[in-house]
Order: structure tokens, then sequence, then C-alpha cells
């Protein structure tokens, strides 16, 4: 394991900036109503992108605290972790496009394809990232670590029967991502559960 001359702080610092610039550029891709009446905030249009958005809000929010829980044992930043790191940032970097094309056409089935799939690449690479983090860790916070990545492996598998079912129904690229943020949300107290086991 080739150790180079980055502290942890830089690296977390770094993806604190991309999971920052992410949230503000989506905000930015939000539209205002087209009119002044308090009837254009039901419009269909308008509320399909606001869902869109606070659904890719909460979950970079999520990400950003489990690539905090992943790095936080961490002891050696090494060029693997590193680049680990920067791929996980690659398909959550997307989050914004296919945001905004799901807030556009939520019912067409190519961005809703899209937004799911986005979701799905992007826990991977969470996974992937654990799995690089755990051999850089000490052994008294592996047992956790490794369970909490188990999870991460079978929202994956959940996610990608999600993108095959958005072929035929794109509601449920929306509905799978409810379920997957309301999964972790509410998953809080089981997590602190498996830490004390």
């Amino acid at each position: 394991m080739e150790k180079i001359d980055i502290s942890k702080s830089r690296l977390e610092s770094f993806s604190d900036g991309v999971f920052a610039i992410i949230m503000t550029i989506m905000v930015l891709d939000l539209k205002a109503p087209n009119t002044g009446k308090w009837s254009e905030l039901l419009n269909d249009q308008f509320i399909h992108h606001i869902v869109s958005y606070v659904l890719s809000f909460l979950f970079v929010a999520s990400f950003w605290i489990s690539h905090h829980t992943i790095i936080l044992p961490v002891k050696v930043v090494d060029k693997k972790l590193l680049w680990m790191n920067t791929i996980l940032l690659l398909p959550m970097s997307l989050l914004p496009l296919v945001t905004d094309w799901h807030g556009e056409y939520p019912k067409m089935i190519a961005p809703s394809v899209c937004y799911i799939s986005i979701y799905v690449l992007s826990v991977f690479a969470l996974y992937m990232l654990g799995r690089v983090a755990l051999n850089r860790i000490q052994s008294v916070d592996r047992k956790f670590c490794r369970k909490m990545n188990q999870i991460r492996l079978w929202i994956v598998l959940f996610g990608l029967c999600c993108v095959f079912m958005t072929f035929l129904y794109p509601a449920i690229a929306s509905f799978a991502v409810i379920g997957i943020l309301l999964f972790w949300l509410l998953s809080s107290n089981w997590q602190k559960k498996i830490f004390a086991d």
C-alpha cells in the first residue's frame, strides 16, 4: 500500500466541496414559476421539478454522511483510496443533469432510467469506496464497516431491479429513490445496534 503525502482532512475537504457544489448547481437549475399567482405552485411541471430537487438534495446529503462514516476511521490515505474517492464523485456530479431532465419529463422512460441509474452507480461507487477503506482502518472498526457495506450492496441490487422496472413504468424511479432515502433516514437506530454487537 503506497502512502502518499496527503492528509485525510484534505481528501474530506475536497469531497465536501464537490458535494456542496452539486447541491448548489441543483438549486440553480430550479426555475421560478411563470407568473406571480399562487396557482403556479400547484402546476404539475413546478411540482415535478421541486420533488426531483428535494429527493436529489436529500440523496446528496445522505451520501455526504455516508462518505464521512466511511472515511472517519481511515488511518492511511493512498493513491487507491484517492482514486476510488474520485470515482465516487463522478456519478454524483451528474446528478444535477439527470435531476433537471427527470424533473422536466418525469413520465418519460429515458430521463427516469438515467435518474435511477445515477443513483445506483453512486451507491455502487460508495460501496467500492467502503471496500477500499476496509483495509485502511483499525481492526476494531472493521466489523461495523463491513456490515454497513453489505447493506450498500443490497441497495445496489435493489436499485438494479428498479432500473429494469423503470423501463416498464417510469414512476418507479422516483418511488425507488424515496424508498432508499427513507431506508437510510430511518435506519440510524439499528445501525447503532449493529455497531454495539
